[in-house]
């Protein structure tokens, strides 16, 4: 987790795959560059499924 000046970054790691979340869309970007940067990855965009689990967003949050 990354928290800097009230921003938050998580990085969530299950085998090949990565869920990046956090309170701020424009560190989140430039953190996903500077991923891309450093690795070979492709941006899914928004999470639709997570090990094979259907997560859905509402005003509230995220939802299984």
């Amino acid at each position: 987790m990354l928290q800097k000046q009230g921003v938050q970054i998580v990085v969530l790691v299950y085998v090949d795959g990565l869920i990046v979340a956090g309170n701020n869309s424009t560190e989140i970007g430039q953190f996903k560059t500077y991923l891309h940067a450093c690795f070979h990855m492709k941006d899914l965009g928004k999470l639709k499924y997570f090990l094979g689990v259907e997560v859905a967003k509402s005003a509230t949050g995220i939802m299984p």
